[in-house]
């Protein structure tokens, strides 16, 4: 229990894993996938530099000067890299960079994993995951996303 909220750690967790995008039907999702391919911190971390270049580029772009576009448009090659270097979960360079999921689920990912919360998520991914080989919970993820696990 923190002294300063009042709260343990695994109950802040639960309630910033409302912020996770699931929609609560107890089915495996496509956010659960993702979670599962997104195991390793040195592969977050990637992932975190990757935010930082995608959601800040442009910005310094339009403050100081044209070439930081180039980190804009490299975001979602950082992103794949550390997949590759890191053997967490199977992940293409058109899905880094054409499926708006991808930006929206790795933000939200950051955010979790900054406030201390992402591991309640691989936690809860693993379970769901763990139910559903077991053919105790459906699944309404893309199936095009199973073959990437643990790849």
């Amino acid at each position: 229990m923190d002294s300063a909220t009042g709260i343990s750690s695994q109950e802040f967790a639960k309630r910033c894993s409302k912020f996770a995008p699931r929609r609560n039907t107890g089915a495996l999702e496509d956010w659960d996938l993702f979670v599962l391919r997104h195991q390793n911190n040195a592969n977050i971390l990637t992932h975190l530099f990757s935010f930082f270049l995608f959601w800040f580029s442009p910005l310094l772009a339009f403050t100081f000067s044209s070439w930081w576009w180039v980190g804009f448009f490299a975001s979602g090659f950082m992103g794949a890299l550390g997949h590759f270097l890191f053997k967490d979960g199977g992940v293409d360079f058109r899905e880094s960079t054409s499926r708006w999921q991808v930006v929206y689920y790795s933000s939200c990912m950051i955010f979790l994993f900054l406030s201390g919360s992402y591991g309640y998520e691989k936690s809860l991914a693993k379970q769901k995951y763990d139910l559903f080989l077991k053919n105790k919970i459906p699944s309404v993820a893309d199936p095009k996303l199973f073959g990437k696990i643990g790849k």
